[in-house]
């Protein structure tokens, strides 16, 4: 009986070193991030959250920040519940920022900063492909505000301000609650 106890305590002490390890072990899918962005929203009948890891910087500013670079994630979900003029249902809609050729035969950024005649401010901008779950909802996922329009996308404006900050925006756009932070990594 003793020796089978001692076995499973060093079998559990294994997998919680082994967990320990991974999960301090960052992820680096997409390689080192330059940036990374996430939001999330709520109010009466609509809500967001998500996240981007932007990554493959090509381009800085004089502060040495990333501008643009040739890969990256995104990764978010929204829902509208009741509200006058959309579809109800909730969608979660994954971006894979890659790298495009454009019709010089030039390469151009997976994700760069660039001015926005939209929201009148620098944003960010993002090319690549989405897929939105679950797929049967595609059609009305399509019309939410931030889905793309198309599978593959091209300089998609994500209206997304390119500031390192921490704002609290509670209150906009008739939110309860709205947030966003923009980090960038060295």
């Amino acid at each position: 009986m003793p020796k089978l106890f001692v076995l499973r305590v060093l079998l559990g002490l294994i997998v919680v070193a082994s967990l320990g390890v991974a999960s301090a072990t960052p992820a680096l899918a997409y390689g080192k991030a330059n940036w990374q962005l996430t939001f999330s929203a709520t109010a009466p009948g609509f809500g967001f959250w998500g996240w981007c890891d932007l990554a493959g910087a090509t381009s800085f500013n004089a502060a040495g920040l990333a501008t643009s670079g040739n890969s990256g994630d995104c990764q978010f979900a929204e829902y509208f519940h009741n509200v006058p003029g959309f579809p109800s249902g909730t969608c979660e809609i994954s971006f894979t920022l890659m790298p495009e050729v454009d019709k010089n035969g030039q390469l151009q950024p997976a994700w760069q900063q660039e001015f926005s005649s939209f929201a009148n401010m620098t944003d960010w901008f993002f090319s690549g492909s989405q897929v939105i779950n679950p797929a049967d909802r595609t059609a009305i996922c399509e019309q939410f505000p931030g889905v793309s329009p198309t599978p593959v996308f091209s300089n998609f404006d994500a209206v997304i301000p390119f500031v390192v900050w921490h704002a609290n925006l509670s209150g906009l756009f008739g939110t309860k609650e709205f947030q966003l932070q923009e980090t960038p990594f060295p």
